[in-house]
């Protein structure tokens, strides 16, 4: 009796080992490319909708977004919608409304989606996104905080894992990313050309980006409205590893409570731009339909490969400025 007592604490020990092993198992993560144990590789991505407008500066948790979508709201204003899943963020913010276009994106990464509020038609339509699980911080308040340092209504914050563990408390699946990126190695410093500036017009100066090559670390420094874009926690100016500009079709769109608001076409195709290594690509970017995953693709139709870290998406309006030039 004792002897299979010990077989089988033997068998559940090797068997708690294995599922150790396998969770920790390093593969490339779908989003970064970069080492991960398999148990974060697999998990659901999270997004979030983060305020751009002034007073909403410096944000919170953008540098540890696997992949960031910055595109107009209304007004000329910015938003972003920052993607986690092979990092995790102990706050995110400021958490403002959600756009059709959010929505889209976000389906599309089969995504658990923080925000607060919503557009009418992009409220109307979350319970139909069969790839969305929905938390919106004006039905729930378990996962968002406020903060007293700053005024209403941009003081609202989240965390990775408030996200997670409300989502997981209330049966959301937890697992898969929708999308994923083809990644390669970084151009050898003997291949990497001199220091340039990417220039992307949104609107008017203060919501204008500029991102900075560094040939040194071989990534890209961003600016904003002529300033170091900086995390408003760590005080560190904001780096992408790789920079895409998607160009789409804007169109007016009626709400009731949003004088101004706008559609950004998600579905379909368009002419796309993809930075790494100093240099550009002329690319296509396909999606096509709402619950699809978001490509990059070259002139032969295969996913672009892009660099191992974290990657910003400019959504653009078709006819917007976009050029790279040797000064600021």
């Amino acid at each position: 009796m004792r002897r299979v007592l010990l077989v089988v604490l033997l068998l559940a020990a090797l068997g708690g080992a294995a599922f150790a092993y396998e969770k920790n198992h390093q593969v490339a993560g779908p989003l970064t490319g970069e080492n991960v144990g398999s148990g974060i590789a697999d998990r659901r991505p999270i997004a979030v909708t983060i305020d751009n407008y002034l007073s909403a500066r410096p944000q919170t948790g953008l540098q540890d977004a696997s992949l960031v979508f910055e595109t107009l709201a209304e007004g000329g204003i910015t938003r972003f919608q920052a993607v986690y899943l092979e990092h995790d963020a102990a706050t995110v913010g400021p958490v403002r409304s959600t756009r059709l276009y959010f929505n889209h994106w976000a389906d599309g990464l089969h995504a658990i989606f923080g925000h607060d509020g919503g557009n009418v038609d992009a409220l109307r339509e979350l319970p139909t996104l069969t790839g969305v699980f929905n938390v919106d911080a004006d039905r729930v308040n378990g996962p968002f905080w406020r903060v007293t340092t700053r005024v209403a209504p941009y003081n609202e914050y989240t965390s990775t894992a408030r996200l997670r563990e409300y989502a997981d408390q209330h049966g959301a699946d937890m697992t898969g990313s929708g999308m994923s990126f083809p990644h390669k190695g970084d151009a050898l410093p003997f291949q990497r050309p001199k220091t340039s500036y990417i220039h992307v017009q949104f609107s008017y100066a203060d919501f204008n980006v500029v991102w900075q090559y560094n040939p040194a670390s071989n990534d890209y420094l961003r600016f904003m409205g002529g300033a170091a874009h900086k995390d408003a926690v760590t005080g560190q100016q904001l780096t992408a590893k790789n920079v895409i500009v998607l160009f789409t079709d804007e169109s007016p769109s009626y709400d009731p409570y949003t004088p101004g608001a706008i559609h950004m076409r998600t579905e379909g195709t368009g002419k796309a731009i993809v930075y790494d290594d100093g240099g550009s690509k002329n690319a296509t970017w396909s999606k096509p339909n709402v619950g699809d995953g978001l490509q990059i693709l070259d002139s032969s139709g295969k996913q672009i490969a892009l660099n191992k870290g974290n990657t910003w998406i400019e959504v653009v309006p078709t006819g917007n400025q976009v050029s790279v030039s040797s000064s600021m």
